[in-house]
């Protein structure tokens, strides 16, 4: 495996700022305070939250020397939290022009008359390199500026102008624009600033060396030096030429890459070698020697990789290519260079068969770079990839690089066309590799035993427009998200930094989604994100921005309690640095329940120590469920969800079964069904409701019947074998005030039928019997059975009735006044009633 140097810090401790806080012009109200509270105590607790303290520095461009882009040692950013919520712009720090170059990181360095901070170092295009504290927003800890006029000369930054090509760069001035890079064991930055300077009326343009101490800002090594450089006839354009590719330090030498000012105009490509301890030119390279400009080395600002054999790779730009046929032009090709102390050699490299073709069309191989990857399995230990303009991805054998061969290129592997023209290099992560091209969609490929899949395993959302160059975070092999500035769309000039899952490169946050908070200023080309512990950092046109995890509210106490309607429950919140989970005092917590009718006291209070907060809440009057948060500008929401539930059983309504009819001993057609509700109008769950019908005998199933979450109790009612019109039941729960309902038992079918009077009479023939006969029916249980027709019949015997087929009245009689024959005797007479016949016997004297 390649190896890349980490280097280790003592724990930091940060010092509260004393001077005035640089706000920016859309900070939510508090959340600046909030910075400066959670950043002051931060590493104070480093110790105790040592599970975040990673330590790790950012010295060069994209991470390490391998140019991988990913900063794999990030414990806090996490795809659960980066989000609108949590996540956001902290703070700002204000530059003096374009940030070109990708801040760095050095964690915990002593700064004279401070202490010990973090640090990031900005370089920007009007030649100023600033150090800032990383964590907290303010005046920089030391600033320098590189345009020293004087002595009759008076000095700048090179206007754009100067230049030349000034549509295509995306800046207005050029001062430092390649990455510097840091060595952190001397304590050293080193950086190329431009600058115009004009003596007498002569205008000069001067690239400098500088090796600054990271702890003071001031020069070493006898620095700066001038960079010049000549091979035969063809020197360092010092007006048109751009120092573009971040620097690189490998093994005590700094490489300075130089190309075009972006229009190929009589540039070359040109690496230069100085000695980090001396600011000594030790040794360099030009790729186009024999021409008169091309193969530039850009490579959208990245650093030429190094791997831990000391070989450099770099990509260059177009050009002529005719190595293959003894000349000394490498346009359009991936270079394995070694450097022996003084001179370069070409040690490899790989042209693609098409690069004439590439050349003509202005498809710049070197508008990408190489990333060296991991040692790997299979026959091809040592693979680097890299893809251009073009949007074919290469795949190429370090050990092997194939060089060129017209009939195809003979390399490991050669996706042609995978994506769209990539400017900048692919991210690899966790087995695989990440490309975004321009105008297209952010494209994941595996990368398994040495082989990219054939398609991409993922791709984002939407296809995007791309300014910048994209890198990976992630803690080990999890937590992966992938950054990248780009364009709302196609023809909006406004950037956006988003944030991708990078398993699935869902979007899971940009800036655009609380512009008056988060919005990114304008930034230069290639604009290549800096993630170092816990937050992310951006360079833009006027100044450093600063992203990462806002102080949070959390709950501590009280969430997902259940009582009854207007209870009080206790609820209570901390404030909490989100970097160190420390208590922050003093700051002022609004407690809400949206409007749902529940009361606070306090509605405010104050954290103390350690950060708490609380207050009694009494629930709403109605029954539910209730979301309360505890807010404060500039942190996190903390979110209550509690549960009202109805008071004891205060009254019961009659919802349906109540003025019934039905036969004895039979169940009533419909349940009884009553709601049981508290004193708020509420209904009451899971209370006990009895039914009773007093001694009528009737039974009731269940008894008692649970009220179900409605309020609602049913039971079924089997009325009693006795008959009654209207009787009572009575319905009662707890201490609620009775219900009464009111139900009807009537008597079954026919089951008997007997003399009730009138059987027996002696009278005159053809007068009527002095009294009526009479008969009673009855039901199985003795009902008098009403409403049933009796016949009386005197068989023809030539008797009447007055009404032969009476009704049975409410007491199951019926009667008929009978008048006899005209002639004496004995005469019987029926009343039949279904298959029931009584007789009497009447007599005619």
């Amino acid at each position: 495996m390649r190896s890349s140097t980490i280097h280790s810090f003592p724990v930091a401790h940060l010092r509260t700022p004393e001077a005035p806080i640089t706000k920016k012009r859309s900070l939510l109200p508090g959340l600046l305070q909030a910075a400066v509270a959670l950043a002051t105590i931060s590493l104070l607790a480093a110790s105790a939250w040592g599970q975040h303290s990673s330590k790790r520095n950012v010295l060069t461009q994209r991470g390490d020397v391998a140019r991988d882009g990913q900063f794999s040692n990030e414990t806090y950013l996490t795809p659960s939290n980066v989000n609108t919520n949590q996540f956001g712009s902290l703070f700002t720090d204000a530059v003096d022009g374009y940030v070109v170059a990708q801040p760095l990181y050095v964690y915990g360095v002593t700064i004279p008359n401070v202490g010990v901070v973090n640090v990031v170092y900005v370089a920007t295009a009007n030649d100023s390199i600033y150090a800032f504290n990383a964590d907290v927003p303010g005046p920089p800890l030391w600033q320098v500026s590189l345009l020293n006029s004087g002595n009759g000369t008076t000095v700048t930054s090179e206007p754009v102008s100067a230049l030349g090509c000034p549509f295509v760069n995306g800046f207005t001035q050029v001062g430092i624009t390649g990455t510097p890079v840091i060595d952190a064991t001397t304590n050293t930055i080193y950086l190329v600033a431009k600058t115009m300077e004009v003596t007498a009326g002569v205008t000069s343009y001067v690239f400098r060396l500088h090796a600054l101490d990271i702890t003071t800002g001031l020069e070493k090594f006898g620095g700066p030096v001038v960079i010049n450089a000549s091979v035969g006839s063809v020197t360092l354009n010092t007006q048109s030429d751009l120092q573009r590719p971040a620097l690189l330090e490998l093994n005590g030498t700094i490489y300075i890459g130089f190309g075009s000012n972006g229009c190929d105009q009589l540039a070359h490509g040109w690496l230069l070698a100085y000695s980090a301890s001396s600011l000594q030119q030790l040794g360099l390279l030009n790729t186009s020697p024999a021409k008169t400009y091309g193969s530039s080395l850009w490579m959208s600002g990245i650093g030429p990789a190094a791997d831990s054999s000391g070989n450099i790779y770099l990509v260059t730009a177009n050009g002529t290519f005719d190595v293959n046929t003894g000349g000394t032009d490498y346009g359009d090709t991936v270079m394995k260079l070694t450097f022996n102390g003084s001179t370069f050699t070409v040690a490899d490299y790989f042209t693609p068969f098409n690069q004439g073709q590439m050349a003509a069309h202005d498809l710049d191989l070197g508008s990408g770079a190489a990333v060296l990857l991991p040692t790997q399995t299979g026959p091809f230990p040592n693979l680097l990839v890299t893809a251009g303009k073009t949007g074919t991805i290469y795949l190429v054998n370090e050990s092997d690089m194939g060089e060129y061969n017209a009939a195809g290129d003979n390399i490991v592997e050669e996706l042609p066309g995978a994506v769209k023209g990539i400017w900048g290099a692919p991210v690899y992560w966790n087995n695989a590799l990440y490309f975004a091209g321009r105008q297209d969609y952010i494209k994941e490929f595996s990368f398994t035993n040495g082989m990219i899949s054939t398609t991409p395993v993922a791709e984002s959302p939407s296809s995007y427009t791309f300014t910048g160059v994209p890198v990976v975070s992630a803690n080990g092999n999890t937590n992966g998200l992938l950054w990248l500035v780009r364009n709302l769309n196609a023809n909006s000039s406004t950037e956006l930094l988003s944030a991708f899952n990078a398993t699935s490169l869902a979007e899971i946050y940009n800036t655009n989604k609380n512009p008056g908070r988060d919005q990114l200023t304008a930034t230069a080309h290639f604009t290549t994100p800096l993630i170092a512990n816990g937050k992310v950092y951006l360079g833009t046109q006027t100044e450093l921005q600063v992203y990462g995890l806002f102080p949070a509210l959390n709950v501590s106490a009280g969430n997902n309690q259940t009582a009854a309607v207007q209870t009080p429950i206790n609820l209570s919140v901390q404030a909490a640095n989100p970097y160190t989970g420390v208590g922050i005092s003093g700051v002022s917590v609004t407690f809400s329940d949206g409007g749902k009718g529940g009361t606070f006291n306090p509605p405010s209070a104050i954290t103390g120590s350690p950060g708490s907060a609380s207050t009694v809440y009494t629930l709403p009057q109605t029954a539910g469920t209730y979301s309360l948060t505890a807010t404060s500008t500039g942190y996190t929401t903390a979110t209550f969800s509690e549960i009202a539930i109805a008071g004891p059983a205060a009254a019961i309504a009659n919802v349906s079964g109540n003025s019934q009819s039905g036969t004895v001993g039979t169940v009533l057609p419909a349940p009884l069904v009553v709601k049981v509700s508290d004193s708020f109008g509420n209904a009451v769950s899971g209370a006990a409701v009895s039914f009773a019908d007093g001694t009528i005998g009737g039974t009731f199933a269940p008894n008692p019947a649970t009220s179900e979450t409605n309020g609602q109790a049913s039971t079924v009612f089997t009325l009693p074998t006795t008959a009654h019109s209207g009787f009572a039941v009575t319905v009662s729960s707890g201490s609620a005030k009775p219900l009464t309902m009111h139900e009807t038992s009537v008597a079954a079918a026919p089951a008997s039928e007997a003399i009730s009077s009138g059987n027996k009479q002696t009278a005159a023939p053809a007068t009527q019997l002095s009294k009526p006969l009479v008969v009673v029916v009855k039901d199985q249980y003795g009902n008098g059975v009403s409403g049933v027709t009796v016949t009386f019949s005197d068989g023809g015997a030539g008797g009447s009735f007055l009404n032969s087929s009476p009704i049975t009245n409410s007491v199951g009689q019926a009667s008929a006044t009978y008048t006899l024959p005209p002639a004496a005797g004995t005469y019987s007479i029926t009343a039949t009633v279904s298959s029931y016949v009584v007789t009497f016997t009447e007599t005619a004297n």
